[in-house]
């Protein structure tokens, strides 16, 4: 490509580019986020009161450790 060719297409792509339209976005966009499922939810309640439970019952010797 010659010099001239490159500033031909530079101009091009830049009208182009100032005549499109805002919903015909390009580039990075933010990522659409919808946050985390029901399963997700249940699963991570789960596993805290599973840590309590074990860390009250260590606190309280249920196991028999601290004899």
């Amino acid at each position: 490509m010659s010099e001239n060719e490159k500033k031909d297409y530079v101009e091009a792509t830049e009208t182009e580019a100032k005549d499109r339209p805002n919903d015909q976005k390009q580039g990075i966009q933010e990522p659409r986020v919808k946050g985390y499922n029901p399963l997700q939810i249940g699963f991570v309640v789960f596993v805290v009161l599973i840590l309590i439970l074990v860390a009250f019952g260590i606190g309280t010797d249920w196991f028999g450790i601290l004899n």
